[in-house]
């Protein structure tokens, strides 16, 4: 809980720490709230429903899909976009951050949903309606038609079913989704050409493909600034520290973009090394790992709880290519869900030791043994 509090109270320390001026610092301040706030609300949600574990699940997938239904209504009965991601062709839910946050919500819903098909597989009537609602959420995914979030939606699924999941290494592995990404564009790029992937993905050019619709530029700036120039590289930037260091400059330049400041790197990891530093991305993986391994043995056990790994495996590869996870996103605001579930635990075994603790001794001062009973 502290490292957690730590980590979302690192803007303002950077903000107090550069001196920036008073209303910088509210915003910072405030925004800070927005981070640490729900992680204390969801601590009383999993306190509530603490003696039924299973609910936890049932309250996160209903609330998802209210979220999913006020943006459909939205969309498609009052014609709303969000105009920052207002395409022609491509559905977008205006209330989100964009077209990524959008299939990232379906592919969250999607996971959620695999242990309750797994569960009520011999049972025809919610089987059906499940597998409705699951296919639904895959025809609204191909609809916006975000290419990265499709592979990392089919490369977890793969994943999961398959058992791999669960093995070492997947942990490690995905910190080094860009480097593999950049590594392996070309073959992505013939495997988006295949007849059935083409017509769905409906945007296969070989630059936009290999450069990810231009996100490679962006990485490899920030990847040029952790290896040869690593300025305020411990403690970050502050926020868009990028902007402040002219990291992409080069970038806006290409795409003939004025606002420089409204441009971010598309990367959760790389936004929190360049704008927190090392010293808060490290807290944060300590975080996201602690919360890698409790779920991971909850999967191994056959627990309820066990139904949102194959949703932590998508958030550690999503981390590296999207800011779904960034600051007051949503994936932050269901990370700190996540991380309420697991601080519960580990508060009511302190308990308990410490109740049992106190019992003994008890039990040690209450037996004051007799003149006989030493005889």
């Amino acid at each position: 809980m502290l490292l957690f509090v730590l980590s979302s109270a690192g803007s303002l320390f950077i903000a107090l720490n550069k001196g920036l001026p008073e209303a910088t610092t509210i915003l910072t301040f405030t925004k800070s709230l927005l981070i640490i706030i729900p992680f204390h609300a969801f601590l009383i949600v999993v306190l509530y429903n603490n003696t039924t574990r299973e609910k936890l699940l049932q309250v996160l997938i209903i609330s998802l899909s209210l979220l999913l239904a006020i943006n459909l209504v939205g969309y498609f009965a009052l014609g709303l976009a969000n105009e920052t991601h207002s395409l022609e062709g491509r559905l977008n839910f205006p209330f989100l951050g964009g077209f990524y946050s959008g299939a990232s919500l379906l592919a969250i819903i999607n996971l959620l949903l695999l242990y309750y098909l797994k569960r009520h597989w011999t049972d025809p009537i919610r089987f059906a309606s499940l597998s409705a609602y699951f296919l639904f959420n895959l025809g609204l995914f191909f609809l916006i038609n975000s290419r990265l979030t499709i592979l990392v939606y089919v490369l977890v699924m793969s994943l999961y079913l398959l058992g791999i999941a669960r093995m070492r290494g997947i942990y490690l592995l995905s910190l080094f989704t860009i480097p593999m990404l950049l590594g392996s564009a070309l073959p992505i790029y013939k495997i988006l050409q295949l007849p059935g992937l083409s017509s769905m993905m409906q945007r296969v050019d070989i630059e936009d493909v290999t450069t990810f619709n231009g996100r490679a530029f962006l990485w490899q700036d920030a990847m040029n600034w952790l290896l040869d120039d690593r300025q305020g590289w411990i403690w970050g930037n502050g926020y868009k520290g990028h902007y402040f260091l002219g990291l992409i400059d080069d970038v806006a330049k290409m795409w003939n973009e004025k606002d420089v400041f409204h441009m971010h790197l598309h990367s959760t990891s790389m936004e929190i090394l360049v704008s927190q530093g090392i010293v808060f991305f490290i807290i944060f993986c300590i975080i996201l790992y602690g919360i890698y391994q409790y779920f991971k043995q909850m999967s191994k056990d056959g627990r309820s709880e066990g139904a949102f790994f194959p949703v932590v495996i998508f958030f550690l590869f999503i981390l590296q290519i999207d800011t779904f996870l960034y600051l007051d996103a949503l994936g932050f605001v269901i990370f700190s869900f996540m991380v309420a579930i697991i601080a519960i635990p580990k508060l009511e075994k302190m308990r308990m030791a410490t109740r049992n603790a106190h019992k003994e001794n008890l039990m040690v001062h209450e037996f004051k043994p007799t003149e006989a009973d030493w005889v």
